[in-house]
């Protein structure tokens, strides 16, 4: 035959929802006389009002995902919001990147219409759920656990009960505890639910547009300073100018002309180069002070005569930035020509300064 104490642990875990303990085990046990049953504990709730969640999800198309990315973030925290996740994924060419907001609900729509001023919103989705009744129906599940936690408390204080009670009193209280964990932490994750939106923004890249400006070519206007080693009758030294088209440090192509000097005609260098950089000194990646040896390979005509020119160059990028580049290089020709008469040839020395922009 079952206790009065087993009696009324049978009642509790049957009626842990919110139902009354039963008049026999209220006449066995006075200690818990009077406290009333576990529905006229809850009965009190008043009229509650509304509780609504609020989620949406949009899909924004730009030129520039990087930039629309950091703009979501700082206005999530103008708005009193906060970004839950944030995943940015694919190259300058094909970037696209997902946020998670939490936003108050009545930004939500507001905060939508901000983003469809700075992008194009290819999908935008919100729903409105009423969670009223789960949210009042779990409370008064947690006010009746509580209240059965409460007796059960003091049945485990009763005096001279059996071992075989004491056992089954703390097994109830065990399961009764974790149903009670369970349901208060269901109700908070709703709480919060209800108290901030969900709002969800994929962000890709609109077809046809680079995240980042593409180098194409650097321009890279210079001077000049030439010197011919044998000079005989002519002017040794000229100085000029020029310009390189430069695709990158393995390619560019240079054009330079020298005016003309007393009785030595304008003179002009067409040429082609490519160089590299050294892997032990930078390999081209440090700001300052990249060294670079190239071969050079072209046509000239200087002073009137027509000739095939060849050479080295050894020059160091004394600043490069992505928008900026100075640099200056040292070059060795030798230039051929092909007279009637017989072959010639000049050695020719340049010192050249550079300054390139991207285009």
């Amino acid at each position: 035959m079952k206790t009065p104490i087993l009696q009324a642990i049978v009642v509790c875990g049957v009626l842990t929802g919110g139902c009354a303990m039963s008049q026999a085990a209220g006449r066995a046990s006075p200690e818990t006389a009077g406290s009333g049953s576990l529905e006229s504990g809850a009965a009190t709730e008043p009229a509650a009002t509304e509780k609504l969640t609020i989620t949406g999800d949009v899909t924004a198309i730009t030129d520039d995902v990087a930039g629309l990315a950091a703009s979501i973030r700082a206005h999530a925290i103008e708005v009193k919001g906060a970004v839950a996740s944030e995943q940015v994924s694919g190259d300058a060419q094909h970037r696209q990147a997902s946020l998670t907001l939490r936003l108050p609900p009545a930004t939500m729509a507001p905060f939508i219409d901000w983003l469809a001023e700075r992008s194009t919103l290819d999908r935008r989705h919100l729903q409105t759920t009423d969670v009223t009744r789960q949210y009042v129906d779990r409370d008064l599940a947690i006010r009746n656990l509580e209240i059965t936690m409460s007796r059960l408390h003091e049945l485990a204080k009763r005096q001279n009960a059996d071992l075989k009670d004491v056992i089954a009193v703390e097994h109830e209280m065990t399961r009764v505890r974790g149903e009670l964990e369970r349901l208060r932490s269901e109700q908070r994750l709703l709480g919060d639910q209800i108290a901030r939106a969900t709002l969800t923004i994929a962000i890709a890249m609109k077809r046809g547009v680079h995240a980042e400006p593409e180098l194409k070519f650097e321009l890279v206007p210079h001077v000049s300073q030439l010197h011919l080693v044998d000079a005989g009758g002519r002017a040794a030294n000229r100085t000029g100018g020029g310009v390189s088209v430069m695709f990158s440090r393995w390619f560019s192509l240079d054009f330079e002309m020298f005016p003309r000097e007393g009785d030595d005609a304008r003179s002009y260098l067409l040429t082609m180069t490519t160089a590299t950089y050294s892997d032990f000194l930078g390999g081209g990646r440090r700001r300052f002070l990249n060294p670079y040896l190239g071969l050079r390979a072209g046509a000239a005509h200087l002073n009137g005569l027509g000739a095939l020119a060849y050479g080295a160059d050894a020059g160091v990028e004394i600043v490069r930035f992505k928008l900026f580049l100075v640099e200056i290089s040292g070059r060795a020709l030798g230039l051929w020509y092909r007279r009637d008469t017989a072959p010639t040839s000049d050695i020719v020395l340049e010192g050249v300064l550079g300054v390139g922009v991207p285009f």
